[in-house]
């Protein structure tokens, strides 16, 4: 079984070019080829723990320091963009970095500020002895607040909206309940989610825009904001009565008692020159007896 893991072992290395020489398992001690086996695992092994690849996240304007000590140099999407020499470090070699990149003299970590999103990319960290560290650094914008919209029909309704950006997703929770959650790849809409809720419910709800780095939530209590939805109608409705309908009640009015008053007046004139007729009249039929009486 030894003899054969070695065979493996040799064709694994690329050492086959012994076994076409001549040099097999039977050219070597027995003891020899178990040191043999036991140094290449040892080798294989501290081989893959020095190149680890760290996945990065951070916010746009923060910080990112990278956990490799003692570096030399560091490298972004295969271009150097900072060398250090006798303990100082250059980092004129990419524009947008420049002055961005601090080196500590005290660990040798590197360490970049005011992130932007064009930072995201992979980031290489060349120790000593040529030992690589391979970093995948993403950067998010900051997600925005959700805001909410309310309807009234009878029941009760809200609309969580927010801007969509990369990786964020919008959720409706209660308590650290999901109830439901949307996401999309297209970045250019605004994400959207609906809830129905009973009006005679007492229970806050929380709609959470998140991404990787950061998230944002508003809370809807149906008792608060379903009554004052029931009772205002709607502000359609309330600027209506304010604005139209209260003006347009006091005109009727003000016309009625116009018309009431004018009325009246008319009526006035009218029976004032009924009665001069009345009185007119009475006087004619007078005037003619009192003239007979007293003859020639």
């Amino acid at each position: 079984m030894l003899l054969s893991r070695f065979n493996v072992i040799m064709r694994i290395c690329g050492v086959n070019w012994c076994a076409r020489n001549g040099w097999t398992h039977t050219k070597f001690p027995r003891r020899g080829r178990l040191k043999l086996t036991l140094l290449y695992m040892f080798g294989l092994c501290f081989s893959i723990s020095q190149t680890v690849e760290e996945m990065l996240t951070q916010v746009v304007g923060e910080s990112i320091t990278f956990s490799k000590k003692q570096g030399a140099s560091l490298l972004y999407n295969g271009g150097t963009i900072a060398v250090v020499v006798k303990g100082n470090m250059d980092s004129s070699y990419i524009d947008s970095f420049k002055d961005r990149i601090q080196w500590d003299q005290q660990t040798g970590q590197f360490t970049i500020r005011e992130l932007k999103t064009s930072d995201s990319g992979i980031y290489v960290v060349d120790g000593k002895g040529g030992v690589k560290t391979t970093y995948q650094l993403t950067v998010y914008d900051p997600v925005s607040r959700p805001m909410l919209t309310t309807l009234f029909n009878g029941s009760c309704s809200v609309e969580c909206s927010v801007m969509n950006d990369r990786d964020v997703t919008l959720s409706w929770y209660s308590g650290e309940k999901i109830l439901n959650q949307t996401s999309s790849p297209e970045l250019s809409i605004k994400l959207s989610l609906p809830l129905e809720v009973d009006k005679q419910d007492r229970m806050f709800y929380i709609c959470e825009a998140a991404n990787p780095v950061n998230k944002e939530n508003v809370t809807f209590h149906v008792p608060e904001s379903c009554l004052e939805l029931e009772e205002s109608a709607s502000p359609l409705t309330a600027s209506i009565i304010r604005h139209i309908l209260v003006p347009l009640i006091l005109l009727t009015v003000i016309i009625t008692l116009y018309l009431y008053y004018k009325m009246k007046r008319r009526q006035k004139r009218v029976t004032r020159e009924n009665s001069m007729d009345s009185y007119v009249n009475a006087v004619k039929m007078v005037s003619p007896v009192s003239r007979d009486e007293a003859g020639p």
